[in-house]
């Protein structure tokens, strides 16, 4: 536990400056609002008012083969009470980027259903803070789960790329390109939620090579790909041996010697880095690696039972407590 705080205190003390560029990535775990989308299987995360009188509901529910997702399906009360603490317990996260409590410049997240879950964030929880710029487009995942980005930068353009494998588009999440104007320069962002581990490495593979080639062609200043990944260290073939024109982040900064936490994501008794901060090689603008850090904010931690280790304090869908299953990243990119 005293080193949980003290690794706290380190990455809590680095603020941005005027000479830098901000960045956050977050996977908030199914960031749902509790009206229901027609075009998207969001049974669960709705009103048991709501699901009582919705015509299709409960067999959609009984179509779920895991039992446990089919009891959530059917009996989870997603309240908009609910919906407003989730809101303000992931803005409490995104508030202690640094000292500041201002948030970081540009924020890339993942599972969030739609653009009404981004804009009651920023009404909501990160009111004031100036992120003018909210970025979601609608994918192709059946769950109705997407990736967006918000910013204090203007956004010039923005597109979703859908993951095409042997001709066909996947039912899965796109990477989304945005580009934006930071202090004159171009600044494009990669926000990715790669196919899960239910998947075979080869959709990984694929996501991969894809973000390789859309960025190839690119002449922005900075080139950065943030999400998460969903790669293991042990995949073969590798997912990010397609990625040799990027730099991993994290990977520099523990090699700097910059002390964190064993990694954003816990399972199974092993953390991982299913979330990534990439910088493409030929960005003009270079990134502080040592700024990199992995938020293990004691606020946002509890004690796993079985290794007693302090882990991501998910949020509990019944009490309404706690935050992700995911700790965010953050990166500063100097900037001229």
């Amino acid at each position: 536990m005293k080193l949980v705080l003290v690794l706290f205190i380190l990455v809590f003390s680095i603020t941005a400056s005027a000479n830098s560029i901000s960045f956050m990535q977050y996977n908030v775990e199914n960031f749902f609002d509790t009206l229901h989308d027609e075009v998207t299987e969001d049974w669960t995360y709705l009103p048991v008012s709501l699901k009582k009188q919705l015509p299709g509901h409960h067999e959609a529910c009984q179509l779920m083969t895991n039992t446990n997702y089919a009891e959530e399906c059917l009996h989870l009360d997603w309240t908009e009470a609910k919906f407003t603490k989730k809101i303000l317990n992931i803005s409490k996260m995104i508030k202690s980027f640094d000292n500041s409590g201002k948030g970081p410049d540009i924020l890339m997240l993942q599972e969030v259903e739609n653009l009404n879950v981004i804009s009651k964030l920023v009404s909501k929880g990160l009111d004031g803070l100036g992120y003018q710029y909210k970025v979601l487009i609608e994918g192709n995942d059946s769950r109705g789960i997407d990736v967006a980005l918000i910013s204090k930068y203007p956004v010039i353009s923005s597109k979703i790329h859908p993951l095409v494998m042997n001709g066909q588009i996947e039912d899965t999440r796109g990477i989304l390109q945005v580009d934006l104007n930071v202090k004159g320069q171009t600044v494009t962002v990669f926000v990715n939620h790669w196919p899960s581990q239910g998947n075979t490495t080869d959709y990984r593979v694929a996501s991969a090579q894809q973000l390789d080639k859309l960025a190839s062609s690119l002449k922005s200043d900075l080139i950065l790909a943030g999400g998460d990944f969903n790669t293991l260290e042990t995949e073969v073939p590798y997912p990010f041996s397609f990625m040799s024109n990027w730099v991993d982040a994290e990977k520099m900064a523990r090699e700097l010697g910059v002390q964190m936490i064993g990694g954003t994501h816990f399972y199974r008794g092993e953390w991982s880095s299913l979330d990534h901060i990439f910088i493409h090689k030929k960005s003009a603008l270079k990134p502080n690696y040592n700024s990199f850090q992995i938020m293990n904010r004691s606020f946002a931690l509890k004690k796993d039972s079985y290794s007693g280790e302090m882990i991501p304090n998910r949020f509990n869908f019944k009490t309404a407590e706690g935050f992700s299953d995911h700790l965010p990243m953050g990166l500063l990119i100097d900037i001229k």
